[in-house]
C-alpha cells in the first residue's frame, strides 16, 4: 500500500494504458483461487470495469502485480517457505479475524483490495495469529507444536506435472486386465 499517494489504485497498466478495474477484496479472493490450476486468461476478465487489454498475458501480469505488490521486506533467505495461509480455506478465520481486530465486516461492504492485504498483515492476537504460527513453527522438539502444525497443515498443491502422472497411471490402471 502507497501512503504517499491521495487515493489508492483502482487500475492496472498495460502497454502504456491505464484499465479500470474491481478493487473490491471479494473480487481478489476470487482471482487467489483461480490462480491455482490451468486457465484462461479470460477467466480474469471479470476484474476490469469496461475496457480491457487486447494482450491478455500482459493483462493478467499486471492483474497479478495488482494482486501481490512486491515490497522489500520481510525478505526470504533461501527457498521460500510453506505457505501459512489460503484465502480460501481460511476465509472464516480470516472474516472473524478482520472484525476482532478492526470491527470491519468484510461480509457488509467491499474493502479495497490493498486495505484488506494490510488488515492481515497487522491483525495480533487472533486465531488465525495462532494458526501462522503452527503453519510456520519449525520446532521439531516439542510435540504439541509438530502436532498443530500437522493439524492446521494446508494441503499440498499438486503440480501440473504430478496431476499429469496420477491421471496418466490411472489410466493404465483402469486399462488393466485382472
Amino acid at each position: 500500500m502507497d501512503l504517499t499517494k491521495a487515493i489508492l489504485p483502482d487500475t492496472v497498466e498495460v502497454d502504456g494504458r491505464h484499465y479500470q478495474i474491481h478493487t473490491g477484496h471479494s473480487y481478489w479472493f476470487r482471482f487467489s483461487q483461480l490462480l491455482g490450476g490451468k486457465r484462461y486468461l479470460s477467466e480474469f476478465d471479470h476484474l476490469y470495469i469496461g475496457d480491457m487489454p487486447e494482450d491478455r498475458q500482459a493483462g493478467f501480469q499486471a492483474l497479478a502485480g495488482f494482486y501481490q505488490e512486491t515490497k522489500e521486506v520481510p525478505r526470504t533467505e533461501g527457498e521460500p517457505g510453506d505457505r501459512v495461509i489460503d484465502y480460501e480455506i481460511d476465509s472464516d478465520l480470516i472474516y472473524a479475524a478482520i472484525l476482532q481486530c478492526y470491527g470491519v465486516d468484510l461480509a457488509e461492504k467491499q474493502i479495497h483490495w490493498h486495505k484488506v492485504r494490510a488488515m492481515l498483515a497487522g491483525i495480533i492476537g487472533t486465531r488465525m495469529n495462532d494458526i501462522i504460527s503452527y503453519r510456520s513453527a519449525s520446532d521439531t522438539k516439542n510435540k504439541e507444536i509438530q502436532r498443530m502444525k500437522r493439524i492446521w497443515a494446508l494441503p499440498v498443491e499438486e503440480s501440473e506435472e504430478d496431476k499429469e502422472r496420477l491421471a496418466a497411471f490411472a489410466a493404465q490402471f483402469h486399462n488393466a486386465q485382472f
